[in-house]
């Protein structure tokens, strides 16, 4: 599978009249995450270094933490897909959450038109000792208002993750592969203005990787904006046409995915 998602006219022409609308604009953004547990300094340091290429900080009451993002400023617009690249540790899946919102910045500002619905990790964000049929049944009253037509929905929803019986099980029962699938299809399933997508959450999960690339695909036929942190090329691709380029938590290039991969790879070398 390469190139880019080719997308009907009429979608492409809906997609160019919303592009000038912000959805989320970042200026002067820094994130410090505190660190907690660790021994001594020269260890903490050391940690930190590998784990995430930040800049230790201490505060005023000894605390200690890392500088994750740093004097970030870019806007992304409603309907663009955009490709996070960085080495691991550079900042890829903190900026995710920071985009979602599930961190909020240290400093800086952030300014929000919408909201970034976050895939961005194995875990679920229901009550695990829920069945995945409750868990799709809340998940579809909450975006329909009514329960009308949740069989149907079941049923789609069961065949496209392959769960089979295990839509009736608990999900604490469920491999990370079944959350995976699970979680990604109830996302999928309803237009979100925005999705925030690690596509290392699939990473050797066949399925993940041939299955959900077309339910992208469906989703970005609807005029949803992608923000996809990835460590392949041709997916990127195969949905993006805007990098940025993250380095020790800097912003390091922005600008077309052609040229943010070679931004990217000529920091490699």
């Amino acid at each position: 599978m390469s190139g880019r998602v080719a997308l009907p006219a009429d979608q492409r022409r809906r997609q160019i009249a919303i592009s000038d609308q912000p959805l989320v604009e970042l200026d002067g953004v820094c994130l410090d995450i505190p660190v907690e547990g660790v021994g001594s300094r020269s260890l903490k340091a050391a940690l930190l270094g590998g784990l995430t290429g930040g800049l230790l900080n201490r505060g005023r009451g000894g605390g200690v933490s890392v500088r994750a993002l740093n004097d970030l400023s870019f806007t992304i617009n409603k309907g663009e897909r955009v490709a996070l690249l960085g080495h691991n540790g550079a900042g890829k899946s903190t900026l995710l959450r920071l985009l979602s919102d599930v961190y909020r910045p240290t400093s800086g500002r952030i300014r929000r038109h919408g909201q970034v619905v976050p895939l961005i990790n194995k875990s679920f964000w229901v009550d695990t000792d829920l069945s995945g049929r409750h868990a799709a049944r809340a998940h579809y009253l909450l975006n329909r208002n009514t329960i009308e037509g949740f069989s149907s929905f079941l049923e789609e929803l069961t065949a496209f993750t392959e769960l089979a019986d295990f839509i009736h099980l608990p999900i604490r029962t469920y491999s990370d592969g079944m959350r995976t699938r699970l979680q990604f299809g109830l996302l999928t399933a309803f237009r979100h203005e925005a999705l925030a997508l690690d596509e290392g959450i699939g990473a050797g999960d066949q399925w993940f990787l041939s299955r959900a690339r077309q339910q992208l695909t469906r989703f970005l036929g609807e005029v949803g904006t992608l923000i996809l942190a990835s460590h392949s090329n041709e997916l990127l691709a195969q949905f993006c046409n805007r990098g940025l380029v993250l380095k020790h938590g800097h912003l390091a290039f922005d600008g077309p995915l052609d040229q943010a991969i070679e931004a990217y790879n000529n920091e490699m070398v």
